[in-house]
């Protein structure tokens, strides 16, 4: 980082720095650090590096801004790019291979809700009864 006005500077090892654009343009490895200040904490890139680093994902391969900011799903042993191999055709094929979630409308939002509440109602019904019970006692 090279902005001293950020708290964090002395102690950080983030490779990429919300405060330094020339830094956004690197690549980052799971292993590496991450910006710990709070002001940018809820930025998405840096909420995906916090995913893919507690994913035990291989620290061999590294991750660009661009791949960071897709909001794809990030799952366990999600893998970056290799360095050891031109990287365009890699970053083009990684794109293809993990999509922007789909967001939902109000309406899929709604429906989804009534599922939820439907299969509620139904596995309360679905619980064990307890007549006859009593006359055991």
């Amino acid at each position: 980082m090279s902005n001293k006005s950020c708290k964090h500077y002395q102690g950080c090892n983030a490779p990429m720095c919300p405060m330094d654009e020339k830094s956004l343009k690197g690549i980052w490895y799971p292993d590496e650090g991450i910006c710990m200040s709070p002001a940018y904490g809820t930025l998405a890139w840096i909420k995906a590096q916090k995913k893919i680093a507690k994913t035990s994902a291989k620290t061999n391969r590294y991750f660009t801004l661009e791949m960071l900011k897709t909001k794809c799903v990030i799952r366990k042993g999600i893998i970056g790019l290799d360095p050891n191999n031109d990287e365009k055709p890699q970053l083009q094929r990684w794109l293809k291979e993990h999509p922007s979630k789909r967001i939902l409308s109000e309406e899929e939002k709604k429906a989804r809700t009534q599922r939820i509440k439907k299969y509620q109602f139904c596995s309360e019904d679905n619980q064990p009864s307890l007549k006859g019970q009593d006359s055991i006692l």
